[in-house]
């Protein structure tokens, strides 16, 4: 083959994987966090997208066999190590004070892409109680994803649900969870990372300065019924005490 094909050959496959690689590049590395206020519970789900070079990588991790089939048990393993990474680089603070995220639920998905390579995403979800002693009547929730510093790729954060007063992140879910990206390349993708939100917390939960004067007030009629009781057993023992005193007098003069 002369130097001339050979030439064009390697620009029609780059061309190819241009077309088929993933949109945000093939080095790319998405992120995607969605926050949802209820009454009850934040609930956040977490999704990471990886393009087709850091998927490769990865998979040495995933197919463990190397037969090139993502098994039940080669995903559950992967999911074990992988997961508890991803958790850990994911901060949360309710009113200054980190909460403890716990996956509630979890996926990994080896999609196609370009170059005959997989892409490869995980989808966690968390659910973040909202606690009363946690709570006031406004309260402040920092978010931050520190996952894969420096890679480039789609950054997004969503806030929606109600009783949200101010969020420095967006309502509008731009890319559908990572699964429609803008074609147009001009369009500059976010990189959204933190976000912090304001909210009210719900009626009919109560805040964590109202809470221990609640139980002050249910605990009153106990405390003075404690204090009738002391106040019998100490009236009680001074007439029996003084009552026992003249039997002795009485007695001290029958005997003269």
């Amino acid at each position: 083959m002369s130097l001339r094909w050979t030439g064009t050959l390697f620009a029609l496959c780059l061309v190819t994987a241009a077309v088929f690689s993933h949109p945000m590049g093939n080095f790319s590395i998405s992120h995607y966090s969605q926050l949802t206020f209820s009454p009850q519970t934040i609930d956040l789900l977490y999704l990471i997208d990886m393009a087709e070079i850091p998927a490769f990588q990865e998979k040495p991790l995933v197919d463990l066999n190397g037969n090139g089939t993502l098994e039940a048990g080669e995903r559950e393993a992967y999911l074990s190590r992988k997961v508890g990474d991803l958790t850990e680089g994911l901060v949360v603070k309710l009113n200054g004070t980190r909460c403890a995220l716990t996956p509630m639920s979890q996926q990994l998905e080896l999609l196609p892409g370009g170059l005959n390579l997989p892409t490869l995403k995980i989808s966690l979800k968390y659910e973040i109680p909202l606690k009363a002693v946690q709570l006031t009547d406004v309260n402040v929730l920092e978010y931050e994803d520190t996952n894969f510093p420096g890679r480039a790729g789609w950054k997004e954060i969503v806030v929606q649900g109600d009783r949200i007063e101010e969020s420095s992140a967006s309502g509008v879910d731009k890319s559908q969870q990572l699964t429609h990206y803008p074609e147009d390349p001009a369009i500059r993708p976010p990189e959204d990372l933190v976000a912090r939100v304001r909210f009210k917390r719900a009626a009919g939960i109560a805040s964590s300065a109202s809470t221990p004067r609640i139980a002050s007030a249910e605990a009153e009629p106990t405390r003075r019924l404690i204090s009738v009781a002391r106040l019998w057993v100490i009236l009680l023992a001074a007439f029996g005490g003084g009552g026992f005193l003249v039997w002795r007098w009485f007695s001290g003069r029958r005997r003269a």
